[in-house]
């Protein structure tokens, strides 16, 4: 591994908590100890040997278990940014426990799936002159552990930040440049609620169709020889984190039934074409798909921001 010596962000200059070494808290960590060679890095996990691994792989500077709950609190005290990279009900456990040591000056950035009520309730949890910021990187593998994780993820993905009235523009930007050294190619600011809304159907929804489809068979496994490249990148998300994703599917429930309707009309067309022999209205129906994706691979290229240190694309 390489490590370069480069300007550190404002952001990042106050040393950085990860709370949760998992895949994306580990891949964090790696992208950024391949940025600089100067952050200072720590990590919180509840479990040991994410910490001692991380220490000895040397992405880490220090770190604890959550259990010790004084290291924990001292690392947060220590540190102006705190990233948790966690399950929502449990980041919300953690800031009720461990957020009173969190000190003036102190940005906090939560990672997962889902904003709507989580945002607003972090910020009121608080403490006087620190502020939370909800971000959302779209960015993942089908894999899990701290083990799995690659500091090359977020290269071309997209960084999502759902910044609020409580927000100020410096954070904001802050956030921008973040992603700028995580190699993220594009940012987008949304509403809590929008986000939501949006990532029930890009997100959400696609992990229900993947395991779903590997549901749909109940012949013989002589199947399995008959999968190739389009079945595998199909079901691939359908190996999946099911404590996880039941959480988000259920916290998200209003948005991705929403979703799930609306695909449930879309396939209702197709099916009606395909009961009825109609040539000229699937070629139609398959072309008005084809159109809609080529634009949104044009619309999707047109916005990176071309890699670390590019320029960013603010709205």
């Amino acid at each position: 591994m390489t490590i370069q010596k480069r300007m550190i962000p404002e952001l990042l200059s106050g040393g950085i908590v990860v709370v949760g070494l998992g895949l994306i808290g580990g891949s964090i960590v790696r992208s950024l100890r391949e940025y600089s060679a100067e952050f200072r890095i720590c990590a919180v996990d509840i479990k040991p040997e994410p910490i001692e691994r991380a220490l000895k792989d040397q992405m880490i500077e220090d770190g604890t278990v959550e259990a010790n709950r004084e290291e924990t609190e001292r690392l947060l005290a220590e540190n102006r940014l705190i990233i948790l990279s966690m399950y929502p009900a449990g980041m919300m456990r953690f800031l009720v426990e461990h957020g009173h040591a969190l000190q003036p000056g102190t940005v906090v950035m939560d990672i997962c799936g889902l904003k709507g009520g989580f945002v607003e309730e972090a910020q009121r949890l608080m403490p006087d002159g620190v502020e939370f910021m909800g971000t959302h990187p779209m960015a993942g593998r089908e894999k899990v552990g701290y083990e799995n994780g690659d500091g090359e993820m977020f290269l071309g993905a997209t960084f999502i930040i759902t910044p609020t009235q409580k927000n100020t523009r410096r954070i904001i930007d802050g956030m921008y440049e973040f992603a700028r050294v995580l190699g993220f190619a594009r940012v987008r600011e949304v509403d809590p609620d929008e986000h939501d809304r949006l990532i029930a159907y890009t997100s959400h929804m696609p992990h229900v169709l993947a395991s779903v489809l590997m549901q749909a068979w109940h012949g013989g496994d002589e199947v399995k020889a008959f999968s190739g490249g389009s079945f595998r990148d199909t079901t691939r998300i359908a190996d999946i984190n099911e404590d996880l994703w039941a959480e988000l599917f259920l916290l998200n429930s209003h948005a991705l039934l929403d979703a799930l309707r609306d695909f449930s009309i879309s396939f209702g067309e197709f099916l009606s074409l395909m009961e009825a022999s109609d040539y000229e209205g699937l070629k139609a129906y398959l072309q008005r798909s084809g159109d809609r994706k080529r634009t949104w691979n044009r619309e999707i290229s047109r916005s990176e921001l071309g890699g670390r240190g590019g320029k960013d694309d603010k709205q």
